[in-house]
């Protein structure tokens, strides 16, 4: 088994993920100015790590997330730095294609942390165009519009995926609009935690 899935997880490549580029961890120092460019501070919420606000070399804009330090225990399980669950998460997140999923566009591993870089939502969270009241509220035309696009995005990731995806947590602060208001889920927990101790034991065994 664990020969199966060095195969399918292509660790240390990305022949099996064609449309994710893989960034290095330099230019994503450089893309969120040294780190500076805040979105949203890592805390306790779905354990996830700091985001940032990153403007790459060709104009891509986009939002990384710190996705756990490799020295972090939380992140590695049993198998020591956690590379075997990390490239696991990527090939499928790499395969979520929807309009109203946050899409995947590259990641990068360095010697301290690692990162996902998705696509960057202009209009934040729909927990902030609810109550920022420095905001124009959302008319309920729209309201209503982002209820029909999450009910795609999770029919598409329960009916759809191959495998299903399961454990999605769905709350105002992981729906995210984009420029034009269109919500997009993120914050998809795409590997279980069982399954990370799996493909971590399988890859020392």
């Amino acid at each position: 088994m664990g020969g199966c899935l060095r195969r399918r997880l292509c660790i240390g490549g990305t022949r099996t993920l064609p449309f994710v580029r893989r960034f290095t961890p330099r230019e994503i120092e450089a893309a969120t100015k040294g780190f500076t460019a805040v979105l949203e501070a890592g805390g306790p919420r779905g354990g996830g790590g700091t985001a940032y606000r990153a403007r790459f070399a060709g104009g891509l804009v986009a939002t990384v997330r710190r996705v756990g330090s490799r020295g972090d225990h939380r992140q590695q399980g049993s198998g020591g730095n956690g590379k075997a669950a990390f490239y696991l998460e990527l090939q499928l997140l790499a395969r979520l294609n929807h309009r109203h999923v946050v899409r995947l566009r590259g990641f990068a591993e360095g010697h301290h942390a690692r990162f996902l870089v998705f696509d960057h939502m202009e209009n934040r969270s729909l927990k902030e165009c609810l109550h920022d009241p420095l905001r124009t509220p959302l008319d309920w035309r729209t309201r209503l519009q982002v209820a029909i696009d999450i009910a795609a995005a999770l029919e598409y990731l329960y009916y759809f995926c191959d495998p299903p995806v399961f454990h999605v947590s769905v709350d105002s602060g992981n729906v995210l609009m984009d420029a034009n208001f269109v919500a997009k889920l993120s914050d998809v927990g795409v590997v279980s935690d069982d399954l990370k101790r799996a493909t971590t034991e399988s890859f020392q065994g």
